[in-house]
């Protein structure tokens, strides 16, 4: 029963997130979901002040949670709408980690996602995030990052408000 368990598609991230993670080369015990969110936050605080790319990648890899990668996508998304740094530098990293298949479309359609089911929040603190997010959808096809469908739920919503309506022009 084990051995069909282990050999099951995607069992790797479903004995991770039961046991949680260490890091590969540190062999350090499981983390929590929450110290990763952390790790993930000063990981992308210190490469946005420093830029060392190399360095960024090695400790998304070293996280050892594969399947916890979309929060790098989320995390780094945020930040390009909060507009709190050089937004270039982060799709710089998320180009690196998406080509190098650090992060998969998978994850990366994930991290989009969770940004997408968060963006009322979002709207609180910078009124334009939706606006400011589409670009970034846009901008993430264009790249290859997040297949063509791809639609975020504030477009959904607002298009079938329009249909509800009975517009089907925006005013």
């Amino acid at each position: 029963m084990a051995k069909t368990l282990l050999k099951a598609r995607l069992s790797g991230e479903r004995i991770l997130r039961c046991w949680g993670g260490g890091g590969i080369e540190t062999n350090s015990p499981g983390s929590t979901v929450q110290e990763v969110k952390e790790k993930i936050q000063i990981l992308l605080e210190e490469y946005v002040s420093g830029g060392d790319l190399r360095e960024a990648c090695r400790c998304v890899k070293e996280l050892g949670m594969p399947f916890f990668h979309h929060e790098v996508v989320k995390k780094s998304v945020v930040r390009i709408i909060e507009e709190k740094e050089k937004e270039e530098r982060l799709w710089k990293l998320l180009k690196v980690c998406f080509d190098s298949g650090l992060v998969t479309i998978y994850q990366m359609t994930k991290g989009f996602k969770r940004v997408d089911e968060s963006l009322e929040d979002l709207s609180l603190d910078v009124p334009d995030a939706a606006k400011k997010f589409s670009s970034c959808v846009e901008r993430a096809k264009l790249e290859g990052f997040l297949d063509e469908s791809f639609a975020s739920e504030s477009e959904d919503s607002s298009s079938q408000s329009k249909k509800q309506n009975g517009s089907s022009s925006s005013g």
